[in-house]
Parts: structure tokens; C-alpha cells; sequence
């Protein structure tokens, strides 16, 4: 079947099930090059898509893509899929597949009780898409890390967690992924560590704001310093720019998203220490800016003001650029 063919009898097929029941305008098809328009929630969809499917922040949209919406006055949730993507698994496996794909994705998000994600958690398929990382501390949360999956750096511990729901009611929920889930999975860590940290970026693009008034309810673009088109061109020796998440709770996770390190390198034409004043941002400094012994001196004094629960390090880390590395200093 011919690809044209094959998007005419999608729309047909998700829109003839009648357990789905969508009308034809909660099917929607964007195709490639679509383009926002001054639309902010269409230039949000773009910028997440390219980002989850291309790892680009770019603002025109990069492939074709169906979107299905549903719910009520009170909720509604969306699912995205790449038509290609579909299209690939018809010839390999067939509609069957397509559809099960499209029907699993459908019910998940359809009923976000708790109980029906936990139900779900050993179908790594299906689970995947809710999967994202959160960092904490690793030295206070040593004990409940034990049966839980993560990575450690320094005193950092970034963990596998699935979300449970994330709506305005409730805020965003999630529960760790714990070792026995994840090895009935029989997938590659790599794999399933990739598509977690995917999925957090698209979730919270990075964002860093130069002056800490810019992270007071900034508009959704500002700070977008990885897009292609972001007008941040450089950072002088002396600006402290905060890094964060277009969410900010959590937002200290984008030092770790793929590029970003290496963005804000060439942004300094430098190395940098970084100080991760929370669980949800970190401020950054220009090697030869300032001394770490006096990072690490703001810091001590910011961990000792706030709530022990915010803290995420209490070490200060340092990006060489020539190296590639970024690791705490010993102080």
C-alpha cells in the first residue's frame, strides 16, 4: 500500500470505531513543514514533537502527524501519533498492530486512575510514554533508592519514575519504577533510560532565564535557549543565568538533557561550575568568573534556608569543555 493510501484509510479506520467514537474534529492531521501561525498552543505542540521525535526545538513541525483528542467539559487529553511511524508498523505487522497501538494509547490516557496505570506497568509498550526522571539527592534518599531505578552522579541520583496522572486538579503524580518492574520489562537500560529522558524534555523543554525576575511566570518561549531560532546568542562572563524547565518543578533534570551542557559551553566559549540551587534549577557560572569555593559557600547557605526536600546537591559541579566532562569538585 502506497503512503498516501494508507493515511486516507487511517483517518477512515480511527474514525469508523465506534468503541473510540471520535468526530472529525477530534481527528486531526498536521503534515510536514505545518507551521503555527502566532498560535501558542500549535507552537508548543511543534517544539515538543520535533523535540521528542528529532531532539530539535524547531518551530516548524518536522514529519507528518495525526493527533486525537477526546473527553469532556471537564477534561480533555490528546495522543500523538507519528504517521510514519504507523505506517511502518503496517508493513510490518499490519492494521492489527496499528490499531492496538492506537487503542492502548486511547484507554491509558483515558482513565487516569491510579489503579489502571499500575495495571499497566509490566506492558512496557504501553507504559513507555509515561515514563520520565526526576532528579534528587542521592546521600538523603540512599535507602528508598535501593529497589528503585537510577543513575548516580556525585550526589545526584536521577530516578525512573512513571507518571501516574499530571492534570491542573492534581498536579503532576508519579511513583518510581522499581527493579522488578523494570526487568519483567526485557529491555536494553539504555533504551528505556533514552526514552524516559525523551519524554521528560518534551514534557519540560529547557528554559534559562538571565535575570531571576525572567523566571516569575515567563511566557512559554522565553529562555529557549535550545531552539534554533532562540535569541540567545551568548552569555557574558559575569551573567549568573538560571537553568530550569518551561515547568520549573523538577527543573534542575534539563542540565541533563542531551546538548545542554554543551549549548551553554559554546554560549560562554567556556567551561562552567554549576551550583543546582534546588530540585528545580541550577544557577551557572563562567569559570573564570568567580571562585567554586565561593559557589559552594552561596549554596550552603541556600540549602540551609530552604526545605531540606528542595535540596538536590550540595556539591558544586564543573563542565570542561575540552573534556566533556561534568563532574563535583572536591572542595
Amino acid at each position: 500500500m502506497e503512503y498516501e493510501d494508507f493515511c486516507e484509510q487511517l483517518k477512515s479506520g480511527v474514525l469508523q470505531n465506534m468503541e473510540w467514537n471520535l468526530t472529525e474534529k477530534e481527528y486531526e492531521f498536521y503534515p510536514d513543514g505545518y507551521t503555527a501561525d502566532g498560535d501558542k498552543e500549535k507552537l508548543e505542540f511543534i517544539q515538543n514533537t520535533n523535540m521528542k521525535y528529532h531532539n530539535v526545538e524547531a518551530n516548524v513541525l518536522m514529519g507528518d502527524f495525526i493527533v486525537l483528542t477526546f473527553g469532556d467539559e471537564y477534561s480533555v487529553n490528546t495522543t500523538r501519533f507519528s504517521v510514519r511511524g504507523l505506517y511502518e508498523k503496517f508493513q510490518k505487522d499490519g492494521w492489527g498492530a496499528v490499531w492496538k497501538l492506537i487503542d492502548d494509547n486511547i484507554k491509558l490516557l483515558r482513565d487516569v486512575d491510579i489503579n489502571n496505570v499500575a495495571k499497566h506497568l509490566m506492558d512496557y509498550e504501553v507504559i513507555k510514554e509515561r515514563l520520565i526522571i526526576r532528579p534528587i539527592n542521592y546521600t538523603d534518599n540512599k535507602y528508598e533508592l535501593k529497589e528503585a531505578v537510577h543513575k548516580v552522579h556525585g550526589d545526584i541520583a536521577l530516578v525512573l519514575y512513571v507518571k501516574l496522572y499530571d492534570n491542573k486538579e492534581r498536579g503532576l503524580g508519579t511513583t518510581k519504577i522499581h527493579k522488578d518492574v523494570f526487568e519483567s520489562w526485557g529491555r536494553d537500560f539504555d533504551e528505556v533510560w533514552e526514552a524516559a529522558l525523551i519524554n521528560t524534555n518534551i514534557d519540560a523543554l529547557p528554559r534559562m532565564y538571565m535575570t531571576v525576575t525572567e523566571c516569575i511566570k515567563p511566557p512559554y518561549d522565553r529562555g529557549a535557549f535550545m531552539s534554533l531560532n532562540s535569541d540567545i546568542k551568548k552569555i557574558g562572563k559575569m551573567q549568573v543565568p538560571t537553568v530550569t524547565t518551561t515547568r520549573q518543578v523538577n527543573g534542575a533534570i534539563a542540565m541533563f538533557y542531551p546538548g545542554v551542557k554543551e549549548k551553554i559551553a559554546e554560549l560562554f566559549d567556556s567551561g562552567f561550575y554549576v551550583a543546582f540551587t534546588s530540585i528545580n534549577d541550577a544557577r551557572i557560572h563562567h569559570k573564570d568568573s568567580i571562585s567554586p569555593r565561593v559557589v559552594l559557600h552561596s549554596l550552603k547557605e541556600i540549602n540551609r534556608k530552604f526545605d531540606p526536600n528542595d535540596t538536590l546537591s550540595r556539591k558544586v559541579y564543573y563542565y570542561d569543555r575540552d573534556k566533556k566532562t561534568f563532574d563535583p569538585l572536591s572542595l
